[in-house]
């Protein structure tokens, strides 16, 4: 009986209609899937097309079973004969419909696979957005998004300014724990766009944005302001102020006010710290030039800040960005020599903690430059206190992720936390690169050094880390095009050196024996790892009690995780070296994956 009745389903071209259908279908919401967003028809007509497709199936599997396409017309099975009957005929035509739909959809994976492809930096882009977006529904209707200013000045010359006063507007709001406030990055991410403001909600997933714009003539400030439901478009409230530069503070409380009160929110008694407007202006320039983190604009920023402390000493911001720019400017450009040692830092962040006790980003600097010392009991210490003071904040998260004894696996988790808090932080994408090189995922470790490119230009050995990341991965021919573009010479050198060796290039020997005599005496680690690579253990074990004769910070930073030092961890030696290294006392955290 099965047996017959399977014969007939046969028979009648039910199986070869059903598979025609489900290949045509498939066809059909590939192409919905590229038509509909160019007419902005959104998800939900893509499922009323399924819907349909899926009711419509039962019913083309009846009218296959009862209906028979013969040269007359459409008519019941029943009443076909045979002499009538063209069903060998409407079967080779299923076949011919069923491989050129075949046929469709491989066109179309080939082409959304291109897509795919040559579109990676777009698709990033994407998926950043997509990340700035939250689950949480209750905490939405609070929620508000401080985009950056206007600069409607004719000269647009008060761009500096502009983003001031978003920033402290921003920050002011930021202290009430009954509002959402989206970070500063996140915001000024749409500096300049041309996104529409329900796009921004969808994106920021906030229910109010407040733009606004400011307009400078002769020594007058006009600002104008507006508080937009990003749902419906509509303004809630608008207003201009005109004031005088001096009115600046009033300005930035009385926004703040209006906008706490239409979202039904009480602001906490804390005022922003106040400092007067010359030196406020100068700090926003320096800050505006830090910002952009090149040798110039960092010797500019130093000028600056210094103008803005001579003019007022008692502004806590301005002592944390004089050592952010004396430090780095140091560090990475060789600028401030006589103004940049680490004495002369931490003085400037006990000034700025002096002035404000509960500044939390001020201690977690504070933790990263006693880390780079070495001294990682006083690190810890001002990392708890940052994280008690503010452990939302992305900035402290991402300092205290590079704590040396937190496992990679939970600073994978404590960076993706920062990046939920601020997708926009550049630094965290950096830094979770080399925490997912430390766990072995390459693939990882480049999707983040790529995002964190997306937004920052290169600097100093960044092209060396993007080029080890691409050879770990198995990619020769761009390794060796992105580590020509290094211009630091010892990390060219260094990853040039690694790249060979990965790749077993003959010239390894010669590479390594270069770094060697240019840099190893300073950089002992790193030749240790190059030996440890080629299993090469008296050399990698010579080069190790350098590093520990130098107090070298890879020990404790890298020596646990490092993927180099691989062919050594079995090695008696190895844990005896190990055993000699003071690693520091765990870090206490807790949050939320």
């Amino acid at each position: 009986m099965i047996h017959e009745f399977y014969e007939e389903l046969k028979r009648r071209n039910v199986f070869k209609g059903a598979l025609a259908y489900v290949v045509v279908s498939w066809v059909v919401t590939q192409v919905a899937s590229i038509v509909f967003p160019a007419f902005e028809l959104g998800a939900q007509w893509m499922r009323y097309l399924l819907i349909v497709l899926v009711v419509l199936f039962p019913i083309w599997l009846v009218i296959s079973w009862f209906y028979e396409i013969t040269a007359n017309g459409i008519k019941k099975t029943a009443n076909v004969t045979t002499s009538e009957s063209i069903r060998g005929k409407t079967s080779n035509n299923l076949n011919y419909v069923i491989i050129g739909a075949l046929l469709a959809a491989i066109v179309l994976l080939a082409v959304n696979t291109y897509g795919t492809y040559t579109n990676g930096e777009d698709v990033k882009e994407t998926q950043l957005v997509e990340a700035i977006k939250t689950d949480s529904i209750a905490s939405k209707e609070k929620s508000v998004a401080v985009l950056a200013f206007a600069d409607m000045s004719p000269e647009k010359d008060q761009e500096y300014f502009s983003d001031g006063i978003s920033e402290e507007i921003l920050n002011y709001l930021a202290k009430n724990p009954e509002l959402q406030v989206t970070s500063r990055t996140s915001s000024f991410s749409f500096k300049g766009s041309n996104t529409t403001v329900k796009e921004i909600g969808e994106k920021l997933n906030v229910n109010y944005v407040l733009e606004g714009s400011v307009r400078k003539a002769s020594k007058i400030f006009r600002i104008t302001t507006q508080l937009i439901n990003t749902q419906t478009g509509k303004h809630l409230w608008s207003e201009t102020y005109d004031r005088q530069m001096d009115d600046i503070f009033a300005i930035q409380d009385e926004i703040a006010a209006e906008v706490t009160k239409n979202l039904e929110a009480n602001l906490l008694d804390e005022k922003i710290k106040k400092t007067n407007t010359e030196a406020y202006t100068k700090y926003l320039q320096a800050k505006n030039l830090y910002d952009r983190y090149t040798k110039e604009s960092v010797s500019s920023a130093y000028q600056l800040i210094n103008e803005s402390i001579e003019s007022d000493s008692l502004y806590a911001p301005a002592w944390l960005l004089k050592a952010k720019i004396t430090y780095s400017g140091n560090i990475y450009w060789g600028l401030f020599e006589s103004d940049s040692s680490i004495d002369k830092n931490l003085q400037y962040l006990q000034t700025a903690l002096d002035l404000d006790p509960n500044y939390a980003v001020a201690f977690a600097y504070r933790a990263s430059i006693y880390l780079s010392q070495g001294m990682y009991e006083k690190a810890r210490q001002d990392l708890q206190k940052a994280l008690k003071i503010d452990p939302e904040n992305a900035e402290v998260l991402g300092r205290v992720s590079y704590y040396p004894t937190i496992s990679h696996v939970e600073r994978v988790k404590l960076l993706n936390k920062a990046i939920k808090i601020d997708p926009m932080n550049e630094l965290n994408f950096l830094r979770l690169a080399r925490a997912f090189l430390f766990k072995r995922e390459y693939e990882k470790s480049l999707e983040a050094m790529d995002t964190f490119l997306l937004f920052a230009p290169y600097g100093p050995g960044e092209h060396s880390v993007k080029a080890e990341l691409l050879a770990l991965t198995g990619e020769y021919e761009r390794a060796l095009k992105e580590v020509a573009l290094e211009d630091d010479e010892m990390s060219k050198s260094y990853s040039r050196t690694l790249i060979a060796l990965i790749f077993k290039e003959e010239n390894k020997e010669e590479l390594v024996a270069n770094f060697k005599e240019k840099y190893a005496e300073k950089y002992a680690y790193l030749a240790a790892q190059m030996y440890a690579y080629q299993n090469k253990k008296d050399a990698a074990y010579f080069w190790l009690e350098k590093a520990f004769e130098q107090n070298s910070g890879e020990l404790v930073y890298q020596l646990n995780g490092d993927p180099y030092m691989d062919p050594l961890r079995k090695d008696a030696r190895f844990k005896k070296f190990k055993s000699k290294i003071d690693f520091p006392e765990p870090l206490a955290f807790d949050f939320e994956n």
